[in-house]
């Protein structure tokens, strides 16, 4: 009996032990996750999450094995450097990442390794697929498809980020016009706007202006920097009118409220389009998945009547 109770005792305090260091690693876990996002949300960005951390490792030794390759075929073709086959999508996902405010914490080496990810995953998963179909060209599509998977991606959060930026300038812009109307210099409106949107994507967009303005560069430098970071038309177009007119040597107040007049009929504008874009693009589901069940309401007794009798 003692050794049975022993062996229980053991038993339990080995459960136990277990729960324990379970529970301490589940929270040490969560709080490592709650500080990176409050990092992240700090500076405007999503926390990173668990797939991108799983992903990341082998997307970056896959980047730096394609820029030896093309380095090593660079050097075998005589190619300069400035014509190497990877600088163009290097720029132009480096454009991109730069405009959705590097998500994830994603670089541009990376994202292109995540890119070469998806269609090896992608063409494995169509070569398993054709071992069933004996259809070579699944394999193809499905690398495409994966490859084309990490642009949908950084798309979105792209169009995401821009809508977000264009919702909150109408607003922006009005404070600005109020504050350099009161008398406020243009920094100080800014940094005051600042505080008032908060850690969202226009609110640390305008920060890092600030911050750029503060250390010595110029007004039209700082502004061109934050059209070239952000690059959407709306706010090219007031980044446009600020510069020109900060070299005519215009007041601010009166150009800012047009540009916020503006911006609201255009954000108006937009949305009576997307409004009559609705019924075109509810009418393929309409088609689809609505009417077949209306007509098998309606005309399914009526067959089954015919066919009983």
């Amino acid at each position: 009996m003692e050794d049975g109770s022993l062996q229980t005792m053991l038993l339990a305090l080995c459960a136990g032990t277990s729960v324990a260091l379970l529970a301490y690693t589940l929270a040490r876990t969560l709080m490592g996750a709650r500080a990176e996002a409050r990092q992240y949300r700090s500076l405007g960005r999503p926390a990173s999450s668990p797939l991108f951390k799983l992903l990341r490792p082998p997307a970056r030794a896959l980047s730096f094995v394609l820029a030896r390759v093309s380095a090593r075929v660079e050097m075998a073709t005589g190619r300069p450097a400035e014509k190497s086959f990877l600088l163009a999508p290097r720029i132009w996902a480096e454009k991109q990442l730069r405009s959705a405010s590097y998500p994830e914490g994603v670089s541009a080496d990376e994202f292109l390794g995540m890119v070469l990810l998806g269609g090896i995953c992608g063409g494995l998963l169509g070569a398993l697929f054709n071992l069933r179909m004996n259809f070579n060209a699944i394999i193809l599509i499905f690398a495409l498809g994966g490859m084309y998977m990490p642009l949908l991606w950084l798309r979105s959060r792209v169009k995401a980020r821009r809508d977000e930026i264009r919702r909150g300038l109408p607003y922006a812009l009005d404070l600005l016009t109020l504050s350099v109307e009161a008398g406020l210099d243009f920094t100080q409106a800014l940094a005051r706007i600042v505080k008032k949107l908060g850690p969202g994507p226009l609110g640390v967009e305008l920060g890092q202006t600030v911050r750029d303005i503060q250390l010595g560069r110029t007004r039209a430098q700082a502004l061109r920097e934050l059209s070239r970071r952000v690059d959407a038309s709306e706010l090219n177009s007031v980044v446009s009118a600020l510069i020109q007119a900060d070299e005519l040597g215009s007041s601010l107040g009166p150009i800012l409220r047009i540009q916020a007049d503006q911006m609201r009929t255009r954000r108006s504008q937009t949305a009576e389009k997307l409004a009559m874009e609705a019924p075109v693009k509810i009418l393929l589901p309409l088609i689809l998945f609505i009417f077949p069940t209306i007509f098998i309401m309606i005309f399914g007794p009526i067959v089954l009547k015919l066919m009983t009798r």
